[in-house]
């Protein structure tokens, strides 16, 4: 079956592409939520629900099976020091 890398934000995720699409079809209809936080002085905090503008935290990528295989192969990589 086909792969798909998902990029939330800074991690990627790699699964099959059916469930990528799937994934993001269902965050591309969800809206955004915000808590913003104020001085006790200004009274607490304020809550936020709003549509979604264009950006670029999610996106999807098809990858081949060789290059699939490979990197699994591959292993998580060493951090150097």
């Amino acid at each position: 079956m086909s792969k798909a890398v998902i990029s939330f934000g800074y991690e990627n995720y790699v699964m099959d592409t059916k469930d990528a699409v799937t994934i993001l079809e269902f965050f591309n209809s969800a809206e955004i939520y915000k808590e913003k936080y104020r001085s006790t002085a200004e009274g607490g905090s304020t809550h936020h629900i709003y549509p979604q503008s264009y950006d670029n935290s999610k996106t999807i990528r098809v990858i081949s099976d060789d290059l699939y295989r490979m990197a699994k192969l591959a292993g998580e990589p060493e951090e150097k020091q």
